[in-house]
């Protein structure tokens, strides 16, 4: 898998084939397994099959689930989650009856992007680099059957059309959930400071909504995107979106959360790296029980359609939901999905201009990056 500046510069047939390894292996091995079944044929008698061996995972290692989803049906993300939930060991340990449960979804950009990127694109936005409604429609239904107490919805959103005019207001209606922006202190009357803890890289409190102290259950629900400074955006990037701008610390006096892209003075100096570890010292402040990455209809470039050149965005779909209880193994498996190695070095793609943070959250040992300390199960990768 190359770069976004070389998808950019070919036609999306030509996208759509060099991304599909996954499909031409599949009848590649089609081909090689009809084989091996006529030769096995001929010699069974002298050549009995063997069982096959099942691979064995060291202690330490981390479960996720994948499932082949083609579309944004309810019945049929419901019925994959479910199933996931299952493949994975069951959720009865981090969701049980009467939990308040946090849903951190993504609506980076706001209404103004999205709406411009529906029209020069044609899809909706829910169809390329936001989180999809109907999944968290899904979701939810789910945590209701499983008798949780209150669910809040959750985004530090940049303006009100964004949950108004995209169906999220009606999904979040439905369910009977609450929808909190993080960019306010309400429902509190200030904001808190919540700590990182001992490992901290960049930040040793956040100045963040009291609601996150309140959640038993935390999940972080994004699309599975590359993302200009950090390389990639799965469920640990998505807790960005928890930081509020109003509060005046992460924004250097802009609208947005500039400052924590121009962090120069820490470690080598290297903003986009800084911003990796901000990413880190997010998820120590606020860990992450589970992960739902969708990687159905998503995008490659960049995180939002504000970038452009090599990041501009190029809709994919790869048709798979990713789930997880580590975070680090569930983002890696997520790269791996849409085309990239979780494992790169420092510098090198998908990380071109900063760390891979996911080997640094491994070595603090907040998860598995490592493909061999990670089982995958149900549909693999």
């Amino acid at each position: 898998m190359k770069d976004p500046k070389d998808l950019n510069q070919n036609d999306m047939s030509r996208v759509n084939s060099s991304m599909n390894v996954s499909r031409r292996h599949f009848i590649s091995s089609v081909g090689i397994t009809a084989a091996g079944i006529m030769a096995g044929a001929c010699s069974k008698k002298d050549n009995p099959a063997e069982p096959e061996k099942k691979k064995t995972y060291p202690e330490g290692s981390s479960k996720v689930a994948t499932a082949n989803v083609t579309s944004y049906n309810l019945t049929v993300l419901k019925s994959s989650l479910e199933t996931m939930f299952t493949e994975i060991g069951g959720v009865d340990d981090i969701i049980k009856t009467g939990d308040t449960v946090g849903i951190k979804i993504n609506l980076t950009g706001g209404n103004g992007s999205a709406r411009s990127y529906e029209t020069q694109s044609g899809l909706p936005v829910g169809e390329t680099y936001w989180t999809n409604p109907e999944l968290l429609r899904a979701l939810g239904q789910l945590l209701k059957d499983m008798g949780v107490g209150k669910i809040y919805v959750l985004e530090a959103i940049y303006d009100w059309e964004s949950i108004n005019n995209y169906g999220y207001k009606q999904v979040i209606d439905s369910l009977g959930a609450t929808f909190i922006d993080l960019n306010q202190t309400a429902p509190y009357s200030d904001y808190v400071q919540r700590p990182v803890g001992n490992q901290r890289l960049i930040y040793s409190s956040l100045t963040q909504n009291g609601v996150l102290n309140d959640l038993d259950c935390f999940i972080s629900l994004p699309k599975a995107k590359l993302h200009k400074g950090a390389g990639v955006t799965h469920g640990m990037k998505n807790l960005v979106g928890t930081l509020p701008v109003p509060c005046g610390k992460y924004n250097a006096g802009g609208s947005n959360r500039s400052g924590i892209h121009q962090h120069r003075t820490q470690y080598d100096g290297n903003p986009d790296s800084n911003l990796c570890r901000v990413i880190i010292d997010l998820n120590h402040a606020t860990p992450i029980n589970l992960v739902v990455n969708d990687a159905v209809k998503t995008v490659l470039g960049s995180e939002g359609p504000w970038n452009r050149d090599e990041w501009a965005l190029v809709p994919k779909n790869f048709n798979r939901l990713i789930v997880g209880k580590d975070p680090v193994a569930t983002d890696a498996i997520s790269t791996k999905i849409i085309g990239y190695d979780p494992m790169a070095e420092d510098k090198t793609w998908p990380f071109p201009t900063s760390i891979n943070y996911l080997k640094l959250a491994d070595e603090l040992g907040m998860g598995n990056y490592d493909l061999e300390m990670i089982e995958v199960v149900g549909a693999g990768i």
